[in-house]
């Protein structure tokens, strides 16, 4: 957050309060369409946390004394276009190694909830009702004209993002079904997570698509007679909101989705009355930290017992593994990829791609067939 130094600033005769009241009311009606477009909770949460903060933590001097500096003061070419770029600077620091001290996603974050506020502002310039800014403090304008500020976090790759073969991926799911299970009493959750990463690597599902699929009601979204699952919570273009996608099921992905709900999921608790799809042990929805945390004390347990695995391997990277797998089994596919992934840019859908020059796909099908395993999958899993 920006702590920048206060300016001296001509404020109009009118009291303290009734311009923050103003400030807060021109702030909510940009927040109220957060609602209207569907967006999470917590998404607005967030954004409204980091505006309102924004603006208290900016600093101007009246004859009142100091105080926080408000919308309209920031929504002009000169001063407030200053202030954007101070933020900023601000930002894009270096420590004392010389280093960013936050990444651009952050940088973008940051700036991106700014410019839509006052993008907003700049088409809807009203207080309330019929009542615009400018009437009563004074023309406005988009402060982030002419500003630029790095336009997407992934125009620079994580460095450490990792991209698994076929076989890598193999391997994993080997541990999964043959090793895992003989390592913890819960052999519930190891079917549970042996399903996930089937999903993920099959079908590049983001997690946030899966933890929020329902197995049961009028809401199920797995239609096994039209072999595609439906997602209701895929990323939305420019905070548009969940989107709903619909997503083939390739043969492995089908028959271990089936024996999960026909062997697995039978074993926690709440089965019959919570509609998730991946439940708790406590019978409640999955959430991604408690994904995340397994998925990283799995990762450690399979490195430990022999699997080629990268030592950082998130599950973010088994979605850029499909990608990057599906292209090179189907290299004139483009299109398709971006579909299945849920891009509406092929920018983003390139970001995902790792080229391994002559590396050929591997076959599932040369993979020796498993032993029966105690998670309640059949052998045929592997060959298909």
């Amino acid at each position: 957050m920006s702590y920048l130094h206060p300016v001296t600033v001509a404020t109009p005769q009118r009291s303290h309060q009734e311009m923050l009241k103003d400030h807060k009311q021109i702030l909510q009606n940009y927040l109220d369409t957060f609602i209207m477009r569907g967006l999470s909770r917590k998404t607005i949460d967030g954004v409204t946390w980091f505006i309102e903060r924004w603006f208290e933590k900016t600093r101007v001097c009246d004859e009142s004394g100091e105080r926080q500096i408000f919308i309209w003061q920031v929504m002009n070419l000169g001063e407030g276009r200053k202030r954007i770029k101070e933020f900023l600077m601000t930002l894009s620091a270096l420590d004392d190694d010389n280093k960013v001290c936050l990444r651009a996603s952050t940088v973008r974050a940051y700036a991106g909830h700014l410019e839509r506020l006052f993008v907003y502002t700049t088409a809807f310039p009203f207080i309330e009702g019929l009542q615009t800014i400018s009437s009563k403090y004074g023309p406005i304008d988009n402060p982030f004209t002419g500003v630029e500020y790095p336009i997407h976090s992934r125009d620079h790759l994580r460095s450490e993002r990792f991209f698994l073969t076929p076989d890598q991926i193999l391997g994993l799911l080997v541990f999964l079904r043959e090793v895992y299970p003989t390592l913890t009493r819960r052999n519930s959750t190891a079917g549970r997570l042996y399903t996930i990463i089937m999903l993920i690597t099959e079908t590049g599902m983001r997690c946030v698509e899966m933890i929020n699929l329902d197995a049961l009601g009028a809401d199920r979204d797995i239609f096994y007679n039209k072999g595609i699952i439906q997602t209701r919570y895929g990323k939305g273009h420019n905070s548009s909101g969940p989107q709903t996608r619909l997503i083939p099921l390739t043969d492995p992905a089908e028959i271990t989705l089936k024996q999960y709900e026909r062997e697995v999921r039978p074993q926690f608790r709440n089965q019959l009355i919570d509609p998730a799809l991946f439940l708790t042990s406590s019978g409640k929805r999955l959430s991604y930290p408690t994904l995340r945390d397994t998925f990283t004390r799995v990762i450690k347990l399979a490195r430990k017992h022999g699997v080629d695995l990268p030592p950082n391997l998130t599950l973010h990277d088994l979605r850029a593994s499909f990608a990057t797998n599906y292209l090179e089994a189907n290299p004139d596919q483009f299109g398709e990829l971006m579909e299945l992934l849920g891009h509406v840019s092929s920018s983003s859908t390139r970001l995902y791609i790792r080229s391994r020059g002559k590396h050929r796909m591997s076959s599932m099908k040369k993979a020796r067939a498993p032993r029966s395993s105690r998670t309640g999958f059949g052998v045929m899993v592997y060959n298909t």
